[in-house]
């Protein structure tokens, strides 16, 4: 078991297996998750990673097939979860008389009231706790929504899961990060798109979280294709499902164009790449079309600019350093 102020991990690994049994009834099930969980194997394996923020708790884990319940429902709270599995697996959760199937689907659960967990397989999942101070001002009528079904290819769903692992990037990189305020609220935002709310309130959430996570996922698939002759804006468009227009205000608004960024990114490569001692047979001209240049005079003007040195400089000071 590991953790600090914003991460918590736990690993059945270390545990030697006579033990595993009873480390998951009395350890991860009563005292940390508050559930009766029963392993339905004799080596149980489980691993867990939670992750706070102000008012929402993520929490990725994978555990081999179970039996659980609500273990003392005086120790919980009135806030919500999100749940969903990552990848099929046969079983499910049962609240209200509803039953959310591990099939991919989510579903907004309570937890105040009973939960009934089987799985007849190893069950990976994310779960996404929202303090009721957090959810109820975006989804007024929270507890209409409890157990119903959202599909996988749900718009918010798909965001939210991308937002979610450029956030895990980000933690593990600086987990203090001063971001963790703003990423709340735009976790809270996806989720409420995603279970649906009211008119004023997805207005609000798709000001802030859709529009947060639309960038985000851009982002994320402009950087994947860097190297690209054939990245520009129109590409990143057709990727994320918008117009260019739109994918231009997006970065707009975030202080940067698009083109901007690409530039940006593609100097940040080429600075790593001069800069690593295994690459100093490569010419200076290979690394810059290599890091998706076109043009080595202005691949050497922009470096210049933004780093106040010249390529072959910054290799120079590598080598000898």
């Amino acid at each position: 078991m590991e953790n600090d102020a914003t991460t918590f991990r736990f690993s059945l690994a270390a545990i030697p297996r006579p033990q595993r049994r009873e480390v998951v009834r009395e350890v991860a099930g009563r005292a940390i998750a508050n559930l009766d969980l029963i392993p339905k194997t004799d080596d149980p394996q489980m691993e867990v990673e939670t992750r706070f923020l102000p008012g929402v708790t993520i929490t990725d884990a994978w555990v081999s097939p179970h039996l659980a319940s609500s273990y003392d429902l005086s120790r919980g709270d009135d806030d919500f979860t999100l749940l969903w599995s990552t990848s099929p697996a046969k079983g499910g959760v049962l609240q209200l008389g509803n039953e959310l199937p591990a099939d991919g689907s989510a579903a907004l659960l309570s937890c105040a009231d009973r939960m009934d967990f089987e799985t007849y397989e190893a069950f990976p999942h994310v779960s996404v706790k929202l303090q009721r101070s957090v959810l109820c001002p975006l989804l007024p009528n929270a507890e209409a929504a409890l157990m119903q079904r959202i599909p996988p290819d749900n718009q918010a769903m798909r965001l939210l899961k991308s937002y979610l692992g450029g956030y895990r990037a980000l933690h593990d990189a600086d987990p203090a990060a001063r971001l963790a305020h703003r990423v709340a609220i735009h976790i809270a935002d996806l989720v409420a798109l995603a279970v649906g709310t009211d008119r004023d309130a997805t207005e609000l959430a798709s000001g802030r979280g859709l529009r947060a996570a639309r960038l985000d996922a851009i982002k994320r698939w402009t950087l994947a294709h860097l190297v690209s002759s054939e990245l520009g804006i129109g590409a990143a468009a057709a990727a994320a499902g918008l117009s260019a227009r739109s994918v231009q205000l997006l970065f707009e608004a975030d202080g940067v164009t698009f083109t901007a960024f690409v530039l940006r990114e593609r100097l940040a490569l080429a600075y790593r790449r001069l800069s690593m001692p295994h690459l100093a047979k490569r010419t200076i001209a290979e690394i810059a079309y290599g890091c998706g240049f076109g043009d080595l005079s202005y691949f050497t003007n922009s470096f210049r600019k933004a780093y106040g040195e010249t390529p072959s400089g910054v290799r120079h000071r590598a080598m000898i350093g």
